[in-house]
């Protein structure tokens, strides 16, 4: 049980201050070229927010398991928030669960959902930056107009995005998980 609510966890961001707190130390790094990440420099990043977060009460093997990986569909002009993955090693008997393909699939979910959190992320670092232009509109009245219309759709903006992952979070991977944790405890063995 262990494994799966790893893959609950990390692979599709349940652990929220984890989650939060990785995007904050990576945001460096991945902001880089592709050419310039490097596997060890976020490596050790993983496990620096594995330290600072609750993640650290977690089951140590299965936290021995998690790591990080770049994607190979690079091309010209990525960042490394476009080839960054987590990875799970699921070797041993537990191999037999979460085999490739089925490890492959919860990669793309993560992508995914990845790339889902980091907008709202952007977004969040416009929104507070918010204070800088709020200046601009005290010197120059005339951008008063279009600073409300760039703050009405940077909220719509956010909007958008803040019920696109409840709705995948909450009306998709809940109930699959419900559906799961039910057939798990009706399971004979």
């Amino acid at each position: 049980m262990d494994h799966l609510l790893a893959m609950r966890n990390y692979f599709l961001l349940g652990q929220g201050d984890f989650i939060r707190h990785l995007m904050d130390l990576l945001d460096a790094d991945l902001a880089k070229p592709v050419k310039n990440v490097y596997i060890h420099n976020i490596t050790g990043v993983l496990e620096s927010a594995i330290r600072a977060t609750n993640a650290q009460f977690h089951n140590p093997e299965v936290l021995q398991r998690l790591d990080v990986r770049l994607l190979d569909i690079s091309v010209i002009g990525d960042t490394g928030w476009d080839v960054f993955t987590l990875d799970y090693h699921a070797g041993g008997p537990i191999g037999t669960v979460f085999t490739p393909h089925c490890m492959n699939s919860y990669v793309r979910l993560f992508t995914a959902l990845w790339r889902a959190k980091r907008m709202e992320f952007i977004l969040n670092k416009i929104s507070q930056s918010r204070a800088t232009y709020l200046k601009w509109q005290t010197r120059i009245p005339e951008v008063t107009p279009v600073l409300h219309q760039c703050h009405i759709t940077l909220a719509q903006m956010v909007h958008f995005v803040q019920q696109m992952e409840y709705y995948m979070a909450f009306e998709v991977m809940e109930c699959c998980w419900a559906d799961l944790l039910l057939k798990i405890s009706s399971a004979q063995d």
